[in-house]
């Protein structure tokens, strides 16, 4: 398939989040794509004490890329560097001496009249490293040659030899015999090896420094082809459907403010299911497959827990979510796709390829049966399992699961299927340069409307200080005095509810809500206490509280202004005291780098991330490379360079005809009557030699044009298809 490009560039340098300030999940964007208004406004005057609205991401910024379509599952780059020449060239160097002289003989050379072999070696390496002379010797072999070395790369580059034939004349017709042959030939051009032989088994294999170069050549034959007509029908097709971080967001904010209480059977309540349906018709369908999908992704990777008989959202695993880099984040939601549907991944990729048009099943299923075939064949092929294991083998697949989930949709005409991605999908696979961010609006009477395009993490934001009542295009939360108490429960405090509004509103925020916030509020929060046994206060209060004389007692060590340390054990005399001066400090104390009970749900997400990564990474392409060591190929029996054939005799056999010139051969040798010399493929899949005196031509009821004729061997009458006639030759008769 054409769309195999590049493998994933490596760790970039370390950088900043452009996306995410210190003091904000979103907000608007300039003109140079920076945040507006999105400095740390916490007021403590230090640092180390971060804000509750802060999505800064600290971790190191990956400038990777994801492999744009994994249809063979061996991603290359075309373009060489010096390092890339040295290992071609170190690979070439021990080719063995047949492999090579086939090698340089397929792409043009003539190694005969290079008796030096140093000097073979960098005449192949500079043969292979031009990319025009591998294209040349793909484009001037026959079309056969081409679809089955394309077949061969989408199994992955190796394959058992007897079954690849049998895969081929599956997919494309024809007889194993046939494409042996076509095998062979790809031998002996130089494009093809072989692994050792075990009882008359053995695997083909595509060399690894060549693999690039046939992708890029081989673009149409890899490709997957499309259909677009008008009568195409879309089933279940759904108006709305936004991005999935934007769908995982929102159930974390209605798992938050109202947990779903479950059954003994750990199933939800059907009240509070109905609730769920209800609330996000605009999603998914009852009962819907996508439903399912989202909450299984919660509980996997520890966002959601189990506490008694509620599912409860962990908020600082939901924090660590939100600030993994988005590429992390992806790879964390392919391999879910992946626990459900097997190369779901690749799949959506290879939909990808039809550009928005329709892509029929039946190419898709080869497609795909071809990439779990070859995966089964490269295990076979490590265990040393060399005879074929196989009697029943599966010829079709259904992608029902993508489709429940939300990510492919189907179309149907007539008895045909079809499918294309959803926005969802598109949106997985091609993120917005922009990474969605924009900013909400908030009307005075205390409504926000924040738009499917937020980013996750300022959707999350807004879901701690308000009340979220409405999903749809566009989430609808409500500001009231209960949500605001929620948010001071949660280490939020009064400035920064008031900064995050006011910096990521559209409009800004409304007077009047401001000072109702105020009236709410007071100043509660404006003193916190910390694990680390520190007190912080902010920094219009600094001064007073270092002027209470009945407050230094309590205080250990003065750090920077506005940060002490305090006496563990005397946390309650301080709170009476600062409570008797006209301060409101927080009832909750912040611990770093978290509570307890769940920094292992943090750290078992984080393992998550690695093991995306690495999944994500390609290892097919890597396995290949180790499976196709040079000193281990092995020329393919049959082959110029598995041994020295010699010449024999061609038969003098009748030359091969058309239909037509089938046709009018045989009207010829009816006026001249002559006899004729026929090559015939019969029902059985036989070919035929005979000699026939023929009588007429006729047509069959089905509607196939014949020729009666006697055959003169077996002395019998018999119609011979002009379609299955491949040579023909006329001959006068002996008197």
């Amino acid at each position: 398939m054409e769309q195999v490009q590049g493998t994933g560039k490596s760790e970039g340098q370390e950088k900043k989040d452009p996306g995410k300030s210190e003091g904000g999940g979103g907000g608007r964007r300039n003109r140079r794509g920076r945040r507006g208004r999105g400095g740390n406004r916490s007021g403590d005057g230090h640092q180390g004490v971060k804000t509750p609205n802060g999505g800064r991401n600290v971790r190191r910024r990956r400038s990777r890329r994801r492999r744009s379509a994994a249809v063979t599952g061996l991603t290359r780059r075309r373009r060489l560097s010096r390092a890339e020449l040295e290992d071609l060239s170190g690979y070439v160097t021990q080719l063995p001496e047949n492999l090579l002289h086939a090698l340089y003989r397929g792409l043009g050379g003539q190694p005969k009249r290079v008796p030096d072999h140093d000097r073979l070696v960098q005449l192949t390496v500079r043969a292979v490293a031009q990319g025009n002379r591998m294209g040349n010797l793909l484009k001037s072999m026959h079309e056969r040659e081409r679809t089955a070395l394309a077949t061969l790369l989408q199994c992955g580059g190796l394959a058992h030899a007897d079954e690849f034939h049998r895969e081929l004349g599956l997919s494309l017709g024809g007889h194993e015999r046939e494409w042996q042959k076509v095998m062979i030939t790809l031998a002996d051009k130089g494009l093809l090896a072989a692994t050792a032989t075990q009882d008359g088994h053995f695997f083909y294999l595509v060399p690894d420094p060549l693999v690039d170069h046939m992708i890029e050549h081989l673009k149409v034959e890899l490709g997957v082809p499309t259909f677009a007509h008008e009568d195409v029908r879309a089933r279940d097709h759904r108006p709305f459907c936004p991005p999935l971080d934007f769908s995982i967001a929102t159930l974390c904010t209605y798992i938050d403010q109202r947990p779903p209480r479950l059954t003994q059977q750990h199933d939800i309540y059907k009240a509070h299911q109905e609730e769920m349906d209800t609330f996000f018709a605009q999603l998914w369908d009852t009962s819907a497959e996508l439903f399912h999908f989202h909450v299984d992704f919660l509980i996997l990777h520890g966002l959601v827990e189990l506490r008694g008989d509620h599912i409860s959202v962990n908020r600082e695993v939901v924090e660590e979510w939100l600030n993994l880099d988005p590429q992390d984040q992806r790879d964390l939601i392919f391999r879910s796709l992946d626990r459900r549907f097997s190369y779901a991944e690749w799949i959506l990729w290879a939909v990808h390829s039809g550009k928005g048009e329709w892509v029929p099943e039946r190419p898709l299923s080869n497609l795909y049966r071809r990439w779990n075939r070859g995966e089964d064949w490269r295990t076979r092929f490590h265990k040393g399992e060399y005879a074929p294991t196989r009697t029943n083998e599966r010829e079709s697949f259904s992608f029902a699961p993508l489709v429940n989930c939300g990510m492919i949709e189907l179309g149907e005409w007539g008895q045909e299927k079809f499918y294309k991605l959803t926005p969802r999908a598109q949106a997985l696979l091609e993120p917005p340069e922009d990474d969605g961010f924009t900013a909400f609006y908030l009307t005075p009477s205390f409504e926000i409307m924040a738009p499917a395009g937020l980013a996750p993490l300022l959707l999350f934001r807004i879901g701690e200080i308000c009340e979220l009542v409405g999903c749809d295009r566009a989430n609808t939360y409500k500001v009231t005095e209960i949500s605001i108490e929620r948010a001071l429960e949660k280490t939020w405090r009064r400035d920064d509810v008031l900064d995050f509004l006011r910096d990521n509103c559209q409009t800004g925020l409304p007077e009047n809500v401001e000072q109702t916030l105020k009236g709410w509020m007071g100043h509660h929060g404006d003193v916190e206490f910390h694990d680390t046994v520190l007190l912080s206060v902010h920094r219009s209060r600094i001064r007073k509280l270092e002027s209470m004389r009945e407050l230094k007692p309590f205080l250990l060590h003065r750090f920077t202004p506005g940060l002490y340390a305090v006496d563990r054990n005397k946390l309650d005399e301080i709170r009476e005291v600062l409570g008797g001066s006209g301060f409101s400090p927080a009832l909750q104390t912040k611990c770093y780098p978290g509570t307890p009970d769940q920094v292992s749900a943090r750290e078992r997400l984080l393992q998550l991330v690695v093991e995306a990564r690495e999944v994500s990474e390609n290892p097919q392409a890597r396995a290949h490379a180790a499976d196709t060591l040079p000193a281990e190929l092995q020329a393919v029996p049959g082959s110029s360079a598995g041994h020295t054939r010699k010449k024999k005799k061609r038969k003098d056999q009748p030359p091969r005809v058309s239909p037509r010139e089938a046709r009018m051969l045989i009207e010829d040798a009816l006026g001249g009557g002559q006899h004729m010399e026929v090559l015939y493929l019969a029902r059985d899949g036989k070919r035929v030699t005979c000699k026939v005196n023929p009588e007429r031509l006729a047509i069959t009821p089905a509607g196939d044009e014949v020729m009666v004729a006697l055959d003169l061997g077996k002395s019998a009458r018999r119609t011979y298809r002009l379609t299955s006639i491949e040579r023909l030759r006329a001959y006068k008769p002996r008197n």
